[in-house]
């Protein structure tokens, strides 16, 4: 059946679906009786690092913005995440590198998008440290896949917190930059208002209806509206859609519940990417609205399935380590790593706190997670499984008879004789490692009990999938053409793959959120 691009949009929009905290996304049509309660030449939906990177571009080049968040308190993914930002030391081995991610995994590459966001991560140093007075950032790490042509050349930096002020996390020094930039433009924002529509009229976009003390609210964009809302980590139809495996837990902002995905639909978007995500395994720790990071400081420890054999190199890069777990046995007809348990022993414990150093995550920045010191709460809670010997730490753990011992076993046996015969797991570091306080120590025996058991879960760190966007910013149709006056940044619709090179995203969400913000500055204002 043949049909036009307007037929498609009607029939989109009128079974566009409804999930998760707000009402139905179906674009809603511009009629002679809509009322505008309010307008901007720009608004923005999400005020986080996308969104107020794109705010403060379009200001600079003349809109009026409006940032709309839902939340009742900005920064998103950015201001809970680890703060990274890649500034690479020279753009074209950078591309080389980056374009190798992509061929790695078969993940679909747009050339013109990977250009522009190394010609952007260039800028990035000048466009930061312009925002505000005396601002500093610091190298803390580097390439994640070693294999990879041009990986010398890849840095993360953080913003450095103001000295003399009160300690706060990476995440928070990056987004109080560019909060700060907004403010001191005197960018205007709602706060705890959610987006429950598109305003269309035909196939352009020309306002959004917001839902504000309870009552609905039409805005006008007289220039355009960028989407800025983040993934789906915390919508469940989504994740039961777009992933594998189930269980799945997240670190970041609970605010990110997919709402940006279905906006842009409503609108006929084309979707890509969708089964691209970064996540490692991590620990649904009881109290926290999130999940949470686990993080050994030895290197005594392994990773076992429901059978008490290993399945991995445990020194995947940790954006990746969900993936290693999300295998349907289709024999059996289950996910025997789902979920998966990390067996280490009391030397290890020793070596420090089991966070993660990145301290990234909302349960940590935003409601106080640590982990005890000598484990003693987590024993107490159940969370950690705790015994003597290795068989008795099986049987807590119900896996099969012997199993573990003999895993255990061939693991200090492989170590001693200094090498992983199984999944290849390093011994010793051999230059340096993805971030700097990687220990020289990779691997060592299990062997100095009491020994220990957590299970975990496939942990996201953010999704990647959504509207697929063109190198000027705009939401693509699902026939490749720019849907009017709508844009989008961030990592909602991210241009990354399965294959994601730390600290990108936060690059990625200013590099097109200012790409987003000067070319919706530059529409021509709606009457």
């Amino acid at each position: 059946m043949n049909i036009t691009k307007s037929q498609f949009l009607k029939g989109s929009v009128a079974s566009a679906f409804a999930i998760g905290s707000v009402a139905s996304a179906s674009a809603k049509a511009l009629t002679p009786d809509t009322k505008w309660d309010d307008e901007a030449d720009v608004v923005v939906i999400g005020f986080g690092g996308a969104g107020a990177s794109a705010a403060i571009t379009a200001h600079d080049a003349g809109s009026n913005v409006l940032i709309i968040e839902k939340m009742d308190a900005p920064g998103g993914n950015t201001a809970v995440s680890a703060g990274g930002f890649m500034i690479p030391d020279d753009i074209n081995q950078a591309r080389k590198y980056l374009a190798g991610s992509y061929q790695y995994c078969h993940a679909e590459m747009d050339e013109q998008l990977l250009d522009a966001f190394c010609k952007g991560t260039g800028e990035l140093r000048d466009w930061l440290t312009g925002l505000g007075d005396n601002v500093g950032m610091f190298v803390y790490g580097y390439a994640g896949f070693k294999n990879l042509e041009g990986a010398d050349t890849i840095k993360r930096y953080r913003i450095r917190g103001q000295k003399g002020g009160p300690k706060k996390g990476s995440g928070d020094c990056l987004f109080d930059l560019l909060k700060g930039a907004v403010e001191k433009r005197g960018i205007r924002t709602m706060l705890s208002t959610p987006v429950v529509a598109i305003i269309r009229d035909g196939d352009e976009v020309v306002g959004v209806e917001v839902q504000k003390n309870g009552q609905k609210q039409n805005i006008k964009a007289k220039k355009g509206v960028v989407l800025a809302t983040g993934g789906y980590e915390f919508d469940p139809e989504s994740l039961q859609n777009y992933t594998m495996g189930y269980g799945i837990g997240a670190i970041g902002n609970p605010g990110n519940t997919g709402d940006g995905l279905r906006l842009a639909q409503s609108m006929g978007a084309k979707l890509w990417h969708m089964n691209a995500y970064s996540a490692f395994l991590g620990v649904r720790y009881p109290g926290y609205k999130t999940s949470v990071s686990i993080s050994p400081k030895g290197a005594g420890y392994i990773w076992v399935d429901q059978d008490g054999k290993r399945f991995s190199s445990e020194k995947v890069d940790g954006h990746c380590q969900m993936y290693v777990a999300s295998h349907l046995d289709a024999v059996r007809h289950c996910y025997p790593r789902i979920p998966c348990y990390l067996i280490f022993d009391q030397a290890t414990a020793d070596k420090g706190p089991m966070g993660s150093g990145l301290g990234s995550g909302y349960a940590i920045n935003r409601e106080g997670h640590r982990w005890s010191k000598d484990l003693s709460k987590e024993v107490e809670m159940g969370l950690l499984k705790k015994a003597n010997s290795i068989a008795e730490l099986s049987k807590m753990l119900n896996l099969p008879e012997g199993q573990l011992e003999k895993t255990v076993e061939k693991w200090n046996t492989d170590v001693k004789a200094g090498k992983d015969t199984e999944f290849g797991r390093p011994i010793h570091a051999k230059g340096k490692g993805s971030y700097t306080f990687d220990g020289p120590e990779i691997s060592a025996p299990i062997e100095n009990g009491p020994f220990y058991a957590v299970e975990l879960y496939p942990t996201l760190v953010n999704t990647q999938g959504g509207p697929r966007k063109n190198v000027k910013g705009q939401v693509l149709d699902a026939f490749g053409n720019p849907i009017p006056r709508l844009y989008v940044a961030g990592e909602l619709g991210s241009m990354w793959g399965p294959i994601y090179q730390g600290a990108c995203n936060n690059a990625e969400s200013m590099v097109f959120g200012r790409i987003a913000g000067a070319n919706v500055a530059q529409e021509t204002p709606l009457k």
